[in-house]
């Protein structure tokens, strides 16, 4: 049987179409921007682009609690006493309340007094009370985070979860300032109405506990504001007017408010009975209700209805970042701050070129290393082009997928290119050790060479694998691409490299 070329064996075939797919994956399709430049459409994460970061604990209480009274009276109990919602959750294993909200446990001791109740104990003798909420509150508020980043247009940025009560996010490209404004923030929206006073005592960036002797409670958005019907956009009627939040309410939220307008009189006393509107329990918005909309709403509710929020640019960006709080919701529970950071967008830009420089000097070291033990191009260039080839894949598949490169995923695949050499090197030494031969001993030499290769590979990704699935954030960045690198490896560019150097020599 006439043996194929080169070009006609299947593995040189496969590593051809897969540069070339990775290729068009970085720098065709989807188009990239148009200031991409070399980057194409590869994404990098914060410490390669500057940006911020930050650390958040989620405010909650989970606590066993044994009582005279049945389970939902101790709920209404301390949600009354704390001004919190308290939820309680029994499982086949405990059962457990959540408070959604810091409590010291000595306050909470004191409180359970009015039910006769105590704190319950764990199995080995300590209070059933943690600093924490239950995993699905982690996940609602990861959720909502999330949507808040997508309506940015920040889909790329995955928060990530330690434990039951901590949340890390890395913001590329986006400052420490606005980062803390949409992420810590609660995102509480309410609306309230004036009862006493005259028009023009509440004012803009006021906060709740200033106003709260003049104002009555009407709706919060979470219960009263359809999500789906809030404007993407900051609108206002004409260019000298303010921008606004456009949104519709539910039945329960207009019927609330169409029954406070009438009760304070705002339909009528329309001037000194102001709709007041608190994004956080600050103040953004505070008017008369229009005269059409007075009169329509002596009627019957009314639905639809527009927070303002300013003139210029600065009312232009508060109402933005009111209508992500509208669209994506009220955090279930607040969250704390506790560790932010800044990297400046030109220190990330060194950082983006020392890395580049990093792994090309590291390509060529190899390579000359090589070159000094072989001493001969023709098995020099080839594994030059199997290491280069192998690069190319991992970033292809990290643009294919919208893989965030960081710092720590340009060290994998200067590992990568290490490891891969030593496979390399195993592979020549393995062939070139018999001398010339048959085919079939030289196929007998590369079998036991990878056999080798995948026993160092497979120890390697099992590593790796652990490295991965523990949440160490940046660090799951380097276990992701040293793993498929040596699958790419293993694969695709060793075989290759096999097949040339069967044919060389």
């Amino acid at each position: 049987m006439e043996e194929r070329g080169l070009l006609g064996d299947i593995r040189i075939i496969a590593l051809i179409l897969l540069v070339i797919a990775a290729l068009v994956a970085i720098y065709v399709y989807p188009p990239p921007p148009a200031d991409a430049g070399i980057d194409g459409n590869l994404k990098y994460g914060l410490d390669l682009v500057g940006g911020s970061w930050l650390q958040l604990k989620l405010e909650g209480t989970l606590v066993g609690i044994n009582a005279s009274v049945n389970e939902s009276t101790v709920a209404t109990y301390l949600e009354k006493e704390l001004d919190t919602e308290v939820n309680y959750y029994k499982t086949d294993r405990e059962s457990v309340y959540e408070i959604r909200k810091s409590v010291s446990k000595d306050k909470l001791s004191e409180l359970l007094t009015g039910v006769n109740g105590t704190i319950t104990k764990k199995p080995d003798g300590k209070d059933y009370f943690e600093e924490s909420v239950i995993p699905e509150t982690r996940d609602e508020t990861k959720r909502i985070i999330e949507t808040k980043l997508n309506i940015l247009g920040l889909a790329d940025i995955k928060p990530r979860t330690v434990g039951n009560n901590f949340i890390l996010i890395d913001l590329a490209g986006v400052d420490i300032g606005t980062a803390k404004r949409i992420v810590g923030n609660p995102g509480k929206f309410e609306i309230r109405i004036q009862t006493e006073g005259v028009g023009g005592d509440i004012k803009k960036g006021q906060r709740l506990d200033e106003i709260a002797n003049i104002s009555a409670h009407v709706i919060y958005g979470s219960e009263g504001i359809e999500s789906r019907s809030v404007g993407t956009m900051p609108e206002r009627e004409k260019e000298d007017r303010p921008w606004g939040a456009t949104f519709t309410l539910k039945e329960k939220g207009a019927v609330a408010l169409r029954d406070a307008a009438i009760e304070y009189n705002a339909t009528e006393d329309r001037e000194n009975h102001e709709l007041t509107m608190l994004l956080d329990e600050v103040v953004v918005y505070s008017a008369s209700l229009s005269p059409d909309l007075a009169i329509k709403m002596k009627d019957k509710p009314q639905y639809g209805l527009r927070a303002e929020t300013g003139l210029g640019d600065e009312g232009f960006k508060e109402a933005k970042e009111l209508i992500i709080h509208l669209k994506a919701g009220v955090l279930p529970v607040n969250v704390n701050i506790i560790g932010s950071g800044e990297i400046p967008a030109y220190l990330g830009a060194q950082f983006k070129e020392g890395a580049a420089i990093a792994g090309l000097f590291a390509l060529i070291l190899v390579t000359v290393v090589v070159f000094l033990r072989y001493r001969e191009k023709k098995i020099v260039l080839p594994m030059f082009f199997a290491l280069l080839s192998e690069v190319i894949l991992i970033l292809g598949f990290a643009a294919a997928i919208g893989w965030q490169m960081d710092l720590p995923s340009i060290a994998g695949i200067i590992a990568v290119i290490g490891t891969g050499v030593d496979q390399l090197v195993i592979i020549t030494d393995e062939v070139l050790s018999g001398g010339r031969s048959s085919k079939t001993m030289y196929r007998k030499r590369i079998s036991f060479a990878f056999g080798i290769i995948f026993v160092s590979a497979a120890t390697t990704i099992v590593a790796m694998l652990a490295l991965g699935l523990m949440a160490l954030g940046t660090l799951k960045g380097f276990a992701i691409v040293t793993i498929v690198g040596l699958l790419i490896g293993i694969f695709i560019t060793r075989p290759a490299y096999a097949r040339i150097l069967e044919e060389i020599l």
